[in-house]
């Protein structure tokens, strides 16, 4: 099962500079890796997962591109989510294919586990901890999540990130081979996802946290920082770097929390059936 964590939906989804290279059948593994590592006052955390999507183009037509994403092969445990059929128009947000399709995985997994739609939005602990999700979007923030080689790649374009107070512009990096960009973190975001963050491990211990008392504990917050971007387009691997890094002072004590997540998107091979030449 896919880890449970804060997705990023990403803007600038338009029609990328590859685009008109993407052909149908060919496929891409997206490789998701995030370091959390937390520093106060005498004491240093920090946590480090990966996990990892196989992306196949499925059409490409003048209104925009079919993709088609699932889990790599080998992967262990399993949910309703993948694989999952999106539609990336040539202008626009990603929208789900087979929207009844996931509804009806939604149900048989409930049922196979033994669950009913009251379990939904609840949080478990197993061999890690996760959100019981019932919501076929959660398919595409996902995906969303994974986002590069979908990207609208331009200098000046506005870049938006979940946890950023407003979009920054993209900029050209002066080798020609990417694009950076630097935004200033919005201190309610974060004080948000600390107070749900705070539900969910109360859920998991047994105990009882609503999430007004949870926004109330965390409205004194005094949260500041900024979230880097880098993407590398070099060869036929891309690359999308996000270093988020933040303050928390709260009682006069100062945490610093920085979340490096690194997204590669590589080809995979075809391979070729020798009968067939």
């Amino acid at each position: 099962m896919m880890r449970a964590a804060f997705l990023l939906p990403l803007a600038l989804l338009a029609p990328s500079i590859a685009a008109a290279q993407q052909q149908a059948g060919d496929r891409f593994q997206l490789v998701r890796t995030t370091l959390v590592e937390q520093r106060g006052p005498g004491t240093m955390r920090s946590s480090q997962n990966s996990d990892a999507l196989i992306e196949r183009i499925v059409a490409v037509t003048p209104a925009g591109v079919e993709l088609e994403y699932s889990l790599p092969p080998g992967s262990q445990g399993g949910d309703w989510t993948f694989p999952v059929r999106v539609f990336q128009p040539q202008d626009g947000p990603r929208q789900l294919r087979d929207r009844a399709a996931l509804e009806a995985r939604i149900d048989k997994w409930l049922k196979d586990a033994n669950l009913t739609r009251a379990a939904c939005g609840h949080w478990v602990a197993g061999w890690t901890a996760f959100r019981i999700e019932c919501d076929p979007d959660t398919a595409l923030r996902t995906v969303d999540a994974f986002a590069i080689g979908q990207l609208k790649l331009v200098d000046g374009a506005p870049y938006a990130d979940a946890q950023a107070a407003r979009p920054a512009p993209l900029r050209a990096r002066p080798d020609g081979k990417g694009f950076t960009a630097e935004l200033a973190v919005d201190p309610a975001a974060i004080r948000d996802e600390l107070a749900r963050a705070d539900v969910a491990a109360a859920e998991i211990g047994g105990q009882a946290l609503g999430l007004d008392a949870a926004r109330k504990a965390h409205a004194g917050d005094q949260i500041a920082g900024t979230i880097k971007v880098t993407i590398d387009l070099a060869g036929t691997i891309s690359r999308r770097t996000r270093i988020a890094t933040w303050t928390i002072t709260r009682s006069g004590r100062t945490e610093t929390r920085t979340t490096t997540e690194r997204v590669e998107r590589r080809p995979i091979q075809q391979r070729v059936d020798p009968n067939s030449i």
